[in-house]
């Protein structure tokens, strides 16, 4: 069993940035933060986070191209959903791209998925 990812997760990129997911859906919730349904993950950048991401262009000079984050490729829920979309894992992972190019794309995963009430698989 996973924890439920809610509004308020952390995600963080493989090049050291993370942020914190402000969105979930209200008809479930968790704490009074709604679950992070499959889709939502998709297009958040790490340009703001808290440490920000340092990936930067293999051009020269080099210039910050912070990851924006793709769809998960693992960790949707099997049994749960809502409005017809599985919800996402606390072992959810997904591809990165970069906001400019040329740069290296990476990967996300969960750092804490906002809550330690709720498991699905």
């Amino acid at each position: 069993m996973s924890l439920v990812v809610v509004e308020g997760a952390k995600v963080r990129c493989s090049h050291g940035g993370q942020i914190q997911i402000s969105a979930g859906d209200p008809r479930l919730n968790v704490g009074g933060n709604g679950a992070v349904t499959s889709g939502m993950e998709s297009g958040l950048s790490f340009a703001a986070g808290t440490p920000p991401c340092n990936n930067k262009t293999t051009s020269t000079p080099s210039v910050l191209a912070p990851c924006v984050t793709s769809p998960a490729a693992a960790g949707q829920a099997l049994k749960l959903s809502v409005g017809g979309l599985p919800v996402l894992l606390d072992s959810a992972t997904g591809p990165t791209v970069p906001a400019a190019q040329p740069a290296a794309p990476g990967t996300w995963s969960v750092a804490s998925p906002g809550q330690a009430k709720l498991e699905a698989v």
